[in-house]
Parts: structure tokens; C-alpha cells; sequence
């Protein structure tokens, strides 16, 4: 009986539940925001490098599926970026990855969230700073554009807010404020180096003629004036084209192209600018040579039969030129 008992009691004990346990503790903490937003860095970078041997190696409608999703990675990606930023608004990688979204994420849900705080930010940041990250940002973004311009006015004594304004008029050309922003850079920061790249951005803008010839008018710089006055030449020089059939406007627009033309190539050669003084006067004597309704130059050569022919032994008849190249 005693040994029966004793088994008893064994079972018994075997039997009862074990006392209750907390589950494990997890000691793993997220991990900081700037390890997260690097890691996320490397992976989008991943990702695109991944598909470019791909993009490499095919064709037609297939490479640009390809390139299309090459470029729609940063729309994936911009909601992640974005919840750092969410996660840690307090923390300096906050705004690296609100700029981030901003310059990837274009079309994907949170980019004109992402434009609005960055916007706010503009308002804030330190001026050089601010500079600094605009100078790396390609967008036209309405707050953040319309953000720069009330900065620039806001910072109008320092310097740098023309490189605010440069960046308006570089980045979002066409931006109903484009303008706003270009005729202030011109009037407050005449000497600012970009005004150079605003010139040759506007003899390709719609209605920039007229911005042109106020910098023309108001540039301190020979240079600045010369590459201003060269934008209009070209300007100008692409709507003759369209004047084939109305001679008297077209031989007025040509006037005033030549006219703009020969003012760089002199502006050019006062400032010592050999090379863009070369290239002016190269890109005149086309404008008056090979535009639509000259006659044609002279060209010489052997043809496919190695027999010599100019061009002008073929006057009079319907001539078929084609140009050619094997890569």
C-alpha cells in the first residue's frame, strides 16, 4: 500500500500544470530612424540596379515595361519613406525622408502630404541649409515652389535667398511664379551665377522673349547679357520655320534673330568668352545658311559606286537626301 501511495503521489505531481510563465521578453527595439531610412535607401537602390542589365539587354515595347517599372519604384517605395517620417517627426532623418518622397514619389498617395511639410519646413530651415537641399530636388510642386518665393522675400537681404529664386526659375520653369521669381533674380541678384542657365531656359519657355530682353536690359555682366542676348537669337530662330508661307513676317523675324546673334558673338568678344563666342558665331552662320527655304549647300562626295557627284549637278530636279548612321 505504501509503495502504491507513493506512486500516487508521484502522478499527482507529474500531473499538476506547471506554474504559469510570462511569454518571453522581445529586447529588440526598432531600430533608429536614420538605420531604418538607410536600409531603405539601399534596398530602392537594389531594387533599380536589379532591373537595369534587364533594361540593357531588351527591346522595344519590353524595354520600356521595364524602364516604366524602373521608374515607378519610387511610387512603392514612397509610403515607407514617408512613415519614418511619420514615426519620427522630431528626428533630423524626418526631412531626409520627406525630401526623399517628394523627389521619387511622384503619383503615389502621400507626395503632396510629403510637399506640404516640406513646404512648412522651407519656412524654417537654416538658409544654407535650405539652399542646399533645393539645389539636389527636380520638382515643380506647387507649396513648395510658392514656399521658396515667399522665403526668398521673407530673407530678401541675404544673398542666398537668390539662390532660392534661381532654383524656382531652373526647376519649375513653367510654374505659373516662374516668371515672378525670374524678374526678382534679375532685379535684387544680378550677379547671381545662375542667371546664365535661367537665360538659356527661357529661349526654350513660351513668352520668355520678353524676360530675356529685361535681363539684356538690366544684366551689370557682358556675359549675362551675351547668353541672354543669344537665347533670343535662338529663340527666335525657331519660329522662323513656321513662316514659310507668310515671307514678309518671316524676313522681319530673321532681322531681328541675326540682329540678337551678332550682339552675343560682340558681348562675347568683349568678355574674352573664345569658345561661346566661336559657337554663337557657328550657330549664326547656320541660322543663314540652312533654315527652311535656303538654298541648300554645296555638298561633295563619292557615291555608293565610289564615283564622285556634288550636289549641284543635280539642280533642277527632285532630290531625296538620306542621312544615315550604323552604331
Amino acid at each position: 500500500m505504501r509503495r502504491v501511495g507513493w506512486c500516487a503521489l508521484v502522478l499527482l505531481l507529474a500531473l499538476r500544470p506547471a506554474p504559469a510563465q510570462d511569454p518571453p521578453k522581445d529586447d529588440k527595439k526598432p531600430p533608429p530612424a536614420k538605420a531604418r531610412y538607410d536600409e531603405l535607401v539601399k534596398e530602392f537602390n537594389a531594387a533599380r540596379q536589379q532591373l537595369v542589365p534587364e533594361i540593357n539587354k531588351a527591346k522595344g515595347e519590353e524595354q520600356q515595361k521595364l524602364l516604366d517599372k524602373y521608374y515607378a519604384l519610387g511610387k512603392e517605395y514612397a509610403e515607407k519613406f514617408y512613415k519614418i517620417a511619420e514615426d519620427e517627426p522630431k528626428d533630423p532623418v524626418a526631412t531626409d525622408a520627406l525630401f526623399w518622397v517628394v523627389q521619387n514619389g511622384s503619383g503615389s498617395t502621400v507626395h503632396t502630404k510629403a510637399a506640404e511639410k516640406v513646404a512648412a519646413l522651407i519656412g524654417e530651415m537654416p538658409l544654407k541649409d535650405l539652399v542646399k537641399r533645393l539645389n539636389g530636388l527636380r520638382t515643380g510642386a506647387d507649396p513648395i515652389v510658392q514656399a521658396a518665393i515667399k522665403r526668398a522675400e521673407k530673407d530678401e537681404a541675404d544673398l542666398l535667398a537668390g539662390d532660392l529664386l534661381a532654383w524656382v526659375a531652373t526647376s519649375a520653369p513653367y510654374h505659373a511664379s516662374a516668371p515672378k521669381a525670374i524678374e526678382r533674380l534679375v532685379e535684387k541678384y544680378p550677379d547671381n551665377a545662375a542667371i546664365e542657365r535661367v537665360c538659356a531656359i527661357l529661349g526654350r519657355v513660351p513668352n520668355g522673349a520678353d524676360t530675356l530682353k529685361q535681363i539684356l536690359e538690366k544684366a551689370p555682366k557682358a556675359r549675362v547679357k551675351a547668353t541672354a542676348a543669344l537665347a533670343l537669337g535662338q529663340s527666335l530662330a525657331s519660329q522662323t520655320d513656321r513662316l514659310v508661307d507668310k515671307p514678309e513676317a518671316a524676313e522681319k523675324l530673321t532681322a531681328e534673330a541675326e540682329k540678337y546673334f551678332v550682339m552675343a558673338i560682340e558681348l562675347y568678344g568683349k568678355d574674352n568668352a573664345t569658345a561661346q563666342k566661336e559657337s554663337a558665331e557657328r550657330e549664326l552662320k547656320a541660322f543663314q545658311t540652312l533654315r527652311v527655304g535656303k538654298e541648300a549647300p554645296e555638298i561633295k562626295g563619292p557615291d555608293l559606286d565610289g564615283k564622285e557627284f556634288k550636289l549641284s549637278d543635280y539642280r533642277g530636279k527632285v532630290i531625296l537626301l538620306d542621312f544615315w548612321g550604323d552604331w
